[in-house]
């Protein structure tokens, strides 16, 4: 399998009274196609500071992520959007959904940014709420259904355009166990469906252990989880 993503040479600090906090240091990636990573730390560790570069949400202090077109421009605006709306999907611990939208209408929020909404996209976007058990939702507003079904809607949506990567950041941090099995399988189900790369962050070794191959952010760095047996 060929790299998807590679970050080489991360580093972000933040400024903070007196100087500044380092998160990220001499921070190494890389992401085959199709293939699932499970990203660990302890919480602080800067796990999100590195999905949020690698989406193009946040820009390094210094170091470069590379995608398949080409290494990320963090002072170009365009090419951030085109990354973010095409390249990358992503699943927040929250699911952010619009609450004035209903499931479906969030579900074409991608697709309708791109000025791409057609019949087709609208057909995608109902097998989408078929596969996560909501077809029988697809005209409900947010509030009117559950923290799961809410979370299953953003799964859906982080797929809809198609994304080479799907981030997912704690997806299912605030959901009880037995939800967030469930969602887990779904979340994989859609990765294979769909033949998208995954970096997933968490805390729950039961979901990283689902992944292809886990990394620990640790003292600033990423290395290789330990094997147990």
């Amino acid at each position: 399998m060929s790299s998807i993503l590679a970050a080489k040479n991360i580093e972000k600090s933040f400024p903070r009274a007196g100087g500044v906090v380092e998160v990220l240091r001499a921070c190494d990636f890389d992401l085959a196609k199709g293939e699932a990573v499970a990203v660990m730390g302890a919480s602080g560790s800067g796990k999100s500071t590195l999905l949020n570069i690698l989406g193009g949400l946040e820009a390094p202090t210094s170091g470069t992520v590379e995608t398949e077109n080409g290494v990320l421009d963090y002072e170009n605006n365009a090419a951030l959007t085109k990354w973010r709306s095409t390249g990358v999907g992503f699943v927040f611990q929250f699911h952010f959904l619009l609450p004035d939208f209903t499931a479906l209408e969030n579900l074409l929020i991608p697709v309708r940014s791109r000025g791409q909404e057609s019949a087709l996209e609208t057909e995608r976007a109902m097998e989408f709420l078929s596969q996560m058990g909501l077809a029988d939702r697809a005209q409900h507003l947010p509030g009117e259904m559950s923290g799961g079904e809410q979370q299953r809607v953003a799964l859906a949506r982080a797929f809809m355009n198609r994304p080479q990567v799907v981030l997912a950041d704690e997806p299912f941090g605030n959901l009880d166990r037995e939800i967030s099995e469930k969602l887990g399988d779904m979340l994989f189900s859609l990765r294979e469906f769909e033949g998208t790369s995954l970096v997933i962050v968490t805390h729950d070794p039961r979901l990283a252990a689902r992944a292809d191959r886990t990394l620990v952010l640790n003292d600033k760095k990423l290395e290789p989880a330990e094997v147990t047996t």
